[in-house]
């Protein structure tokens, strides 16, 4: 946007409210882990990152899977070279964690894993990159419109106990493929 008066460069802001809300249904433990940041002063107009991580309990650590993804992925997504698209950012930083949880999970020694599935949201100027691993799903709500849709996929094969499986996680293999959505 141009300020014609003063022929300086503003950038375009939005306002956006933010929350987050996770039960733990059936399990023990809720190993959910959510988290939102905006750019930092100066450079508003790369937006915001927010990022869902949902642990699995069957490993054990889901919970410092969660954690440790998401604060990673948001400590550090506004740190990247701005010059680098949303997916470049998003996939290098998503792909270093995976690494960091697999060799980690390596290191147990038969010890449970730890694992996370991941949905992560970047908005920036007037469009928004998704990246996705896992069955944490997202939804588009829009005003006026009569259904949520459906933005993700999930990485998982149905099971007859009712519980899915995985096919992505973050940490449960050495290469990690991220869906992404724009």
């Amino acid at each position: 946007m141009r300020d014609g008066a003063h022929g300086q460069s503003r950038a375009m802001s939005f306002e956006v409210d933010i929350g987050y809300q996770s039960g733990r249904g059936p399990r023990e433990v809720n190993e959910d882990f959510a988290g939102c940041v905006h750019a930092p002063p100066g450079e508003e107009a790369r937006g915001l990152i927010a990022a869902i991580a949902d642990g699995v309990s069957t490993g054990g650590h889901g919970l410092e899977a969660a954690q440790t993804t998401v604060m990673g992925l948001l400590a550090d997504y506004f740190a990247t070279p701005d010059t680098w698209e949303p997916t470049a950012a998003l996939d290098r930083l998503v792909g270093a964690q995976n690494i960091w949880l697999a060799a980690h999970n390596r290191r147990r020694h038969g010890q449970a894993a730890a694992l996370t599935t991941l949905t992560a949201l970047v908005l920036h100027g007037q469009s928004y990159t998704l990246a996705h691993v896992g069955d944490t799903r997202a939804w588009r709500v829009r005003a006026g419109d009569a259904a949520a849709q459906l933005l993700t996929q999930d990485h998982a094969f149905d099971h007859p106990d009712l519980r899915s499986r995985l096919t992505r996680a973050i940490g449960l293999d050495d290469q990690v493929r991220v869906d992404y959505a724009q």
